[in-house]
């Protein structure tokens, strides 16, 4: 009997310039490139085990077994480290996050990414991590970006070998916080995958965003560069804002906030005027993420600890990349 297994620990990351929309629905290749943030305090530990002995792939999340739509994008992306392998042995996914899934706050980077890992590394693929990313980007887009630690960049390429995440700065270069904000559960209506379709496809603001992104690339490309924090923070939450015009402009129409989410734009804003930078950022979902400078966060989190619509507050550091660890999940 054939037994193979790893585990591995992704972090997610927090997009600064946003990935939204593909020229390659099926390789996965976006329309431009985006920069993020790999976090510390949000993760994904996901145990794969391939063996003889399974008549089918199984995919338990957060202790839930998984059916449809979640366990069919994890078989299809085993698929293709099956295939790259030369194997055609079944699996048990076990994945455990420690923040909430489908909320916005790319569950599916670190996930992805902590699955491409786990299962190359039970398949005895000795990837490096360029190579790596761009197999995890066949499984979700932004998982490429959690395999390197810090500040890092997916490039885009019309060639499916030259898209792959570069990184800009470790974890060590640039000491900001990421307060992931977290409010009550709401149901989103479209999948991000979907949403991004539905704006390419519809908006009037799409192609004018592409324009506008290469230069916020560059600037933020210059803060991390030169630790410039305002510039980083202005351009985040500019290329937020810009991101979420699209989707709102599009038909049907994509609204990912509610009165919490507005209500926190207010707050940041006035946090800015009271003498405490910080700048917001919104991926798809209602939760936010307040980026702030080290000496600014306990201050911030002690007020936001008395707004009652926030369920909690998670203060994020830059983290480290894809790491393979011997703690299984089973």
């Amino acid at each position: 009997m054939i037994i193979t297994k790893a585990t591995a620990i992704a972090n997610s990351n927090t997009a600064l310039v946003k990935y939204w929309g593909k020229q390659d629905e099926q390789l996965i290749i976006p329309m431009n490139n985006s920069i993020s943030l790999t976090v510390d305090s949000l993760s994904t530990i996901t145990t794969v085990d391939f063996s003889e002995s399974y008549d089918e792939d199984l995919f338990i999340l957060n202790k839930k077994i998984q059916s449809d739509t979640p366990k069919k994008r994890v078989q299809k992306h085993l698929d293709i480290i099956r295939n790259i392998a030369n194997v055609e042995l079944n699996a048990n996914v076990v994945s455990e996050n420690n923040f909430p899934t489908a909320a916005g706050l790319a569950s599916s980077a670190s996930g992805f990414a902590a699955l491409t890992a786990a299962a190359s590394s039970a398949l005895g693929l000795n990837m490096n991590p360029k190579e790596l990313s761009m197999l995890s980007r066949r499984g979700s887009g932004s998982s490429c970006r959690s395999f390197y630690s810090g500040f890092v960049e997916w490039i885009k390429s019309d060639d499916n070998n030259e898209s792959y995440a570069i990184q800009l700065a470790d974890e060590n270069w640039f000491d900001i916080r990421d307060l992931v904000i977290v409010f009550k559960k709401h149901n989103r209506k479209y999948t991000t995958r979907e949403a991004m379709k539905i704006s390419k496809k519809t908006s009037p603001l799409y192609d004018a965003r592409l324009e506008i992104v290469e230069d916020n690339l560059v600037k933020v490309r210059k803060a991390i560069k030169e630790r410039d924090f305002s510039l980083l923070g202005q351009t985040a939450e500019a290329d937020c804002l810009l991101m979420h015009s699209i989707a709102l402009t599009s038909n049907p129409s994509q609204l990912f906030w509610t009165a919490e989410t507005l209500g926190m734009i207010k707050f940041v804003q006035e946090l800015r005027e009271g003498g405490l930078e910080s700048y917001y950022t919104i991926d798809t979902g209602t939760n936010m993420h307040i980026l702030t400078k080290p000496e600014f966060s306990d201050e911030i989190c002690a007020i936001l600890r008395k707004i009652p619509y926030i369920t909690n507050i998670i203060e994020c550091k830059p983290g480290p990349g894809v790491q393979i660890i011997k703690d299984d999940l089973f």
